[in-house]
């Protein structure tokens, strides 16, 4: 008896912890569909999303999460309208405007990546910014996000838009393949993107990933679900959140977990690039689900003064931004002190 009383006493205090001695069986496990327009799994801090699933936070959270990977940001839309998604890994431009033209009444609930890390990209013989005078520079359309990024960046630098000419050349890979065969002097691209092509001795970075974040510090990603979703499956979503954050805690703590899990996932990406790029967004996991409501608010005021934005009536952030379940989470494991400060108390 009292050896089956210690043995019951340690159970529980292992399980205060937050440490399940195993995961809840998959037959038990919650179900959670979520949409992402982007594959394969990105080299950033966003790619936790898959690494999530890959070493068994969703189902150490009793979760069971499918991953499905769709052709772009509508069809992603259009299948949480259709409610065969419960959660859409959206640009913030296009959840806000969602939200603010009441196509679809959603919230964004956190953030895998709410730190871009874009950088511009020019031929090897372009020494300054000054120098994309008269350049050709490749943008994925006229008045897309990048477009109107880099023309703050260019403008911080002291630069004149219109004194470049901007491509509508596409997707950032497409946009790098055409600064490798010279068709463009010069294109932004994430990290992630740069990667592959920065081996390449007739390119160079002309803006780094952080001087571009200073230029036009917004916020790219959100994992949105709809208000339905919300009521229907409060506890999937909250459940789906502590995985997000503790999995970004664990890659933000540990390099050679992030390096290893990104190693499997893509095989063709290079380990010493991978371990090149750790150490270059080390301090922006979403620890703290990267729900900061002041730079939410910066954001939202910089997508109002785009062409995009343009006659879309504007809306308090109450109306497409959610933080329960975030700040549930963080109630339950603590604020990480270190990184993404939630900007409020929890």
């Amino acid at each position: 008896m009292r050896l089956a009383v210690s043995l019951l006493g340690a159970t529980l205090l292992f399980a205060a912890c937050g440490q399940p001695a195993s995961a809840p069986s998959k037959a038990s496990a919650l179900k959670l569909n979520v949409g992402l327009a982007s594959k394969p799994a990105p080299a950033l801090p966003n790619s936790v999303l898959w690494l999530a699933k890959d070493l068994g936070f969703y189902e150490h959270e009793g979760l069971d999460v499918s991953l499905q990977e769709l052709d772009g940001t509508p069809t992603v839309i259009a299948a949480m309208i259709s409610g065969d998604l419960d959660v859409g890994n959206l640009s913030t431009d296009q959840a806000l405007k969602l939200a603010a033209q009441k196509s679809v009444d959603l919230r964004a609930i956190h953030s895998p990546d709410a730190r871009q890390y874009f950088l511009i990209a020019a031929k090897q013989s372009i020494d300054s910014v000054a120098e994309l005078k008269g350049k050709t520079f490749g943008v994925a359309r006229a008045g897309s996000l990048d477009d109107t990024m880099t023309r703050l960046v260019l403008q911080a630098r002291n630069v004149r838009p219109s004194d470049l000419t901007f491509a509508g050349i596409g997707a950032p890979d497409a946009r790098a393949q055409a600064l490798v065969a010279g068709r463009i002097d010069a294109t932004t691209m994430s990290l992630g993107t740069w990667i592959s092509i920065q081996h390449d001795r007739s390119v160079k970075t002309l803006v780094n990933a952080d001087d571009y974040f200073e230029a036009a510090p917004i916020v790219l990603k959100v994992d949105a679900a709809t208000t339905k979703t919300i009521k229907q499956k409060p506890e999937e979503l909250r459940r789906f959140t502590a995985a997000i954050l503790k999995a970004s805690r664990k890659f933000a703590e540990d390099e050679n977990a992030w390096v290893e899990a990104m190693a499997k996932r893509r095989p063709d990406l290079k380990r010493e690039d991978l371990q090149d790029l750790w150490p270059q967004f080390k301090t922006s996991w979403a620890t703290n689900g990267l729900l900061n409501l002041d730079q939410y608010q910066k954001t939202a005021d910089f997508l109002y003064q785009t062409d995009d934005f343009r006659g879309v009536p504007s809306i308090p952030l109450s109306e497409w931004v959610d933080t329960q379940f975030v700040d549930g989470v963080l109630r339950q494991i603590g604020v990480d002190q270190k990184m993404d400060p939630p900007g409020r108390k929890v």
